[in-house]
């Protein structure tokens, strides 16, 4: 009776760590697809923005 109830403590303590595996392994994967969602999404290159010229500044002061 011992060994039986041994037994399936073990069997219970294995499925608690192989469920606890699974949603560690899908919380880090999940964690990695939101942290490349950004980069895929931005694929096209974004133009960089011009850099103020001299004339801007005048025509801005006057």
């Amino acid at each position: 009776m011992l060994k039986r109830l041994a037994l399936l403590g073990a069997a219970v303590a294995g499925v608690v760590f192989l469920r606890n595996k699974a949603k560690q392994q899908q919380a880090e994967q999940d964690l990695w697809t939101q942290a490349t969602d950004d980069v895929h999404a931005s694929v096209a290159p974004v133009a960089p923005a011009t850099a103020p010229t001299a004339t801007d500044e005048a025509d801005t002061s006057s």
